[in-house]
């Protein structure tokens, strides 16, 4: 990739950036901060003088009163030596302090051994694990903090914390998790691993309760927002049922694209520039049929995290978004289940415990409407027969199996699989169109004759992923991954105007994406946690086209073409969570990938800092990001690649895209009920792949075909540019839940080999948005209103009309001009819902309906608009709208 002086230069800053931060990491600290230090007392209570001690030089002396109570203190110091000083005021006091880090000391009793060194007191790890009470499922993300010392740490995707270099004792420690009821409790150190369980909030306890104690000032990292599965799940969703991709468009500047390609767009990115994960395998179409439903159901998932922006240097691949998910593991305590119906699909959940140590989770979803009004239906005219094929359906399962041989250990096989079909066969009576004025019966349409129209597109995934775990040793965690996981799409297009001409069309594609990861946790003391590992992914991906036209019995046009690409990348990462104050936490990672074959080396340093100011958590994160993948679709042709997205590897003669990534935000604390986060950001992308004529219309049968140079022939290099603000309101008390939203910014783009030097809207800028969900809870009933308010989207408004034609045609043909791309945009779009439901038991078996009506206010919301020159009329301008208002219901058993 070629880059020009001016980004070399950021780049190296950027690097530089990094080496300082991880150089200062990890250089001693001890003697860093030197300052002149007098003590002079005399047979004074040693607790006042060490009081008066912390206070004049700000240092943090952690003891129990019962190991200074009764005893005086004489000492004589003069020097820079706080360790010095802090042993001439515990002479001959049988104590000794142990430095935890940057002024911060505990006292410890050395026994009537006055020769003790204190190196020679014994430190130990306080480590463990943090699950469910019931389930014993692990919950990666919690968070151990010990309030008198400051200090804490999350847990890992195991479910694994240690905090290490502590005295051996019991510490007074806070463990909390989103969506469970804080817990504090006493923790001891010791040799084997301890196990900590939280128990969950039921919906109508679920209030969040903060005391004037400060908390863990890591709980917000940054770029990362952790859901709470079983919060967001209750937001208002587009289709009225559980579906947890849905439910993340309540976040500030994510949106949710309805196509044929589905997706999630992220600041102003692109739906290729998010990467899907789950249980750490890559997913390469989670969306169902029009982007209805998507293949995250939200019972199946314990954890849920989106990386916006800034990544830890763990997560890339992408340039936008990260949205990595972990299915359970199943609960260990008995077997329990959920079984739904709504208006798209039903559903069923089941997990529980196979033996001692081994437990299992099943869940899938299927549609229905096929089963009613059936696939196949005859066509009779009296003396022929023929079909009528109306098959669509689509479904998705999630199983997993979990064992834990010890509590070292865990091994986990997940499998995933996905099916969408969409089967149409429509012979039409051409005697009947244009020969009447009155809507006819369908059956009057249909006929074994005259015109046959056959589309049948059908995708699917397959993923099958094994994790082992293991606790090498109380510092050490290794966690392994090998995954395969596939895409496969069909798309069959058969359309017979006349008994003596067709349209025959057969596309085919396939990616097969097969990987092993190694990731290390290393907790190297109480302020440095290491965290590093390889990947390795070999990708290919095959597409194949068949084409025949048949004009006459003897005039005929064919296509018949292959193509197969491939890439293999290897990344190598690292990381320090560097905590150098109780206040400060610094975050310097760097993530090395190449492709093979490559020559070229490509660094994505990354930074994250988070500063605590009891109330108010300050954040800041940048960073690189590459991605190796482009999603191109060809622009010509009606006959295939409607729906089947390309994905384009990077290679020799295909440059990866790259950005550059900026945020600056903070996390309020307001009382005890409300919780607000403000963001600002900033993302610069190089190397997009642009259409090089926006406004092509398909009007080709066979198109210039599906090999590379044919399909990068119709794109070309271009940048984007996306800033904004992001704020978040929360409050949550007892039943009532209120989430506002909102989010002001700009994503633009250019291509400069078009000629374009000024950055112009891109497909998915929104100026603004605003969403509002309140929901309340009361005994058995839950009801709820929403509000959503945007912006509309981009369109291209032509400027200009004008008219081609010869003395000898009988009307000139019209054209749009279009000087310029996405001038205009749609009106703004709103929406207002209301939702309820209510709760029954019958026998164990808990019930619920719930019903969401959205739309209430009938607002006709364009959605696209399109122009035709209509000669020799007014340009003509076509609008297609929203749903009016329409109810959803959906029932669901928990057992």
């Amino acid at each position: 990739m070629h880059v020009t002086l001016r980004q070399w230069f950021f780049r190296k800053r950027l690097l530089c950036l990094y080496l300082v931060a991880a150089f200062i990491g990890v250089s001693p600290e001890a003697s860093s901060y030197a300052q002149d230090i007098s003590v002079d007392v005399s047979s004074e209570p040693l607790s006042q003088v060490l009081d008066s001690f912390g206070t004049s030089y700000r240092i943090n002396l952690v003891y129990a009163q019962r190991q200074v109570e009764g005893r005086l203190a004489t000492c004589n110091y003069v020097g820079t030596d706080v360790a010095a000083a802090l042993a001439c005021i515990l002479s001959d006091q049988n104590l000794s302090v142990i430095r935890l880090k940057r002024r911060q000391y505990v006292l410890v009793e050395v026994g009537d051994d006055a020769s003790l060194d204190p190196i020679e007191i014994r430190l130990g790890t306080l480590h463990g694990f943090v699950m469910d009470s019931l389930s014993e499922e692990t919950l990666p993300g919690a968070h151990v903090y010990l309030p008198r010392f400051a200090i804490g740490s999350a847990t890992n995707k195991a479910g694994y914390y240690a905090i290490p270099s502590l005295p051996f004792g019991q510490y007074r420690a806070r463990i909390s998790f989103l969506g469970y009821a804080t817990l504090d409790t006493l923790l001891e150190i010791s040799e084997e691993p301890t196990i900590i369980r939280l128990d969950r909030q039921t919906l109508e306890s679920q209030a969040i309760f903060v005391s004037s104690d400060r908390r863990d000032p890591y709980e917000v990292e940054p770029g990362v927002r952790q859901v709470s599965v079983n919060r967001i799940s209750k937001l208002p969703g587009f289709s009225g049922e559980a579906d947890l991709l849905q439910s993340l468009r309540w976040f500030p500047s994510v949106q949710r694209v309805r196509t044929n390609q589905g997706g999630l767009i992220v600041r102003g990115g692109e739906p290729d520039q998010v990467h899907y994960l789950i249980d750490g395998a890559p997913v390469y179409h989670m969306w169902h049929i029009a982007g209805l439903l998507s293949v995250y159901q939200p019972e199946a998932f314990k954890d849920v995290r989106l990386y916006q922006g800034s990544f830890p240097a763990e997560h890339g691949g992408r340039l936008s978004a990260v949205l990595d998910a972990e299915l359970k593991d199943g609960t260990m305590d008995q077997i329990t289940g959920l079984a739904g119906l709504g208006v798209l699909s039903a559903r069923a959940f089941v997990e529980g415990p196979i033996t001692k140590g081994l437990s299992f989770m099943v869940s899938g979803r299927r549609s229905y409407l096929d089963r009613i009004i059936g696939r196949r239906h005859p066509v009779y005219d009296g003396s022929r027969r023929d079909t009528m094929r109306t098959g669509i359906h689509l479904y998705d399962i999630s199983t997993k199996l979990a064992w834990r041989p010890s509590a070292r250990q865990r091994l986990t096989l997940g499998v995933y699989g996905s099916s969408d079909v969409l089967d149409i066969r429509l012979p039409v009576n051409l005697s009947v169109v244009g020969s009447f004025r009155d809507a006819l019966p369908l059956s009057d349409w249909l006929s074994p004759a005259s015109l046959v129209f056959e589309f049948d597109t059908r995708w699917s995934n397959r993923l099958i992923s094994a994790r082992y775990q293991y606790l090498y040793a109380d510092r050490l965690f290794l966690s392994a991954t090998a995954y395969a996981t596939s895409y496969r799409a069909h798309e069959r297009i058969f359309i017979r105007p006349t008994t003596i001409s067709s349209v025959n069309s057969v596309y085919e594609l396939d990616i097969l994406d097969v990987g092993v990861k190694l990731n290390v946790d290393y907790y190297l003391s109480l302020t440095h946690h290491i965290r590093g590992g390889i990947s390795i992914a070999q990708r290919t991906f095959s597409s194949e086209l068949e084409a025949l036209i048949l004009q006459t019995n003897t005039i005929s046009e064919s296509i018949d073409e292959r193509s197969a690409l491939d890439n293999t990348e290897i990344v190598l990462y690292a990381q320090d969570t560097w905590r150098p104050t109780a206040r400060l936490q610094i975050q310097p990672g760097l993530r090395v990938s190449q492709l093979r074959g490559a020559k070229d080396l490509r660094l994505s340093p990354r930074l994250g800092v988070l500063y605590d100011l009891d109330q108010v958590i300050l954040r800041m994160a940048m960073g690189v990001n590459v991605q190796y993948l482009h999603q191109v679709r060809d622009r010509y042709s009606v006959l295939y690649d409607l729906i089947s997205y390309r994905w384009v590897p990077a290679s020799r003669s295909v440059d990866p895209s790259h950005s550059y990534h900026a945020s600056l935000g903070a996390g309020v604390l307001l009382g005890n009920f409300f919780t607000v986060d403000v963001d600002l950001y900033v993302h610069l992308t190089h190397g997009l792949l642009l259409p090089r004529n926006e406004q092509q219309s398909r009007d080709r049968l066979l198109g210039p075909g599906i090999e590379l140079g044919a399909i990068l022939g119709q794109y070309t290099r271009g940048k984007a540019l996306a800033h904004g603000l992001e704020a978040n309101l929360q409050y949550e008390r007892g039943a009532s839940f209120l989430w506002v939203s909102y989010a002001a910014g700009r994503s633009r783009s250019r291509a400069p080999e078009l000629g374009e030097y000024k950055f112009r809207p891109g497909r998915f800028d929104i100026p603004q948005q605003l969403q509002i969900a309140f929901q309340r809870t009361r005994s058995h009933w839950s009801y709820g209103v929403s509000g959503n308010w945007r912006s509309g989207y981009p369109i291209t408004v032509p400027e200009a009309r004008y008219a081609v034609g010869d003395p000898l045609s009988e009307a000139p043909q019209g054209f749009l001009y279009f000087p310029k791309i996405n001038n205009g945009r749609l009106p703004p779009y709103v929406n207002y819902g209301v939702q309820g439901s209510y709760r029954f038991n019958v026998g164990d078996v808990a019930l619920q309906l719930k019903l969401e009506v959205d739309n209430i206010t009938f607002r006709r919301n364009v959605i696209g608009r399109v122009y035709d020159p209509a000669l020799p009329h007014e340009v003509a301008i076509t609008s297609r709208y929203g749903l009016p208002a329409y109810p959803l219901l959906e029932i669901t058993a928990q057992f």
